[in-house]
C-alpha cells in the first residue's frame, strides 16, 4: 500500500500511483518504478527501496509529486497526507 508515513518521513510509491503522478518523459525506455526511482535520484531525492512495482524515497509527497509531475505541489496534497 502506497503513501506517506509521517513518523518516518518516508514515502511509497506504488505502480498505480507512479503511472499517475509521473508525467516526464521516459527516453531510456524503463520500467515505470525504475524510471521514477532515477528521477527521485537524480534530484537528489534518498531511494531506500526499489522492489518490482513499489518504490520507498525519504520524501515528503509534495516533493514527490514535484519531481514526478514536473509541477508544482498544491497545500491540499499536502494537508491531505500530513
Amino acid at each position: 500500500m502506497g503513501g506517506y508515513n509521517k513518523k518516518t518521513g518516508v514515502f511509497s510509491l506504488t505502480q498505480s500511483k507512479a503511472g499517475v503522478w509521473c508525467r516526464k518523459p521516459n527516453p531510456e525506455r524503463l520500467g515505470l518504478i525504475e524510471h521514477c526511482a532515477n528521477l527521485l535520484r537524480g534530484s537528489g531525492l534518498e531511494v531506500l527501496s526499489v522492489q518490482g512495482n513499489f518504490l520507498e524515497v525519504k520524501a515528503e509527497p509534495g516533493q514527490v509529486w514535484e519531481v514526478l509531475s514536473g509541477q508544482p505541489s498544491d497545500p491540499q496534497r499536502e494537508s491531505h497526507y500530513l
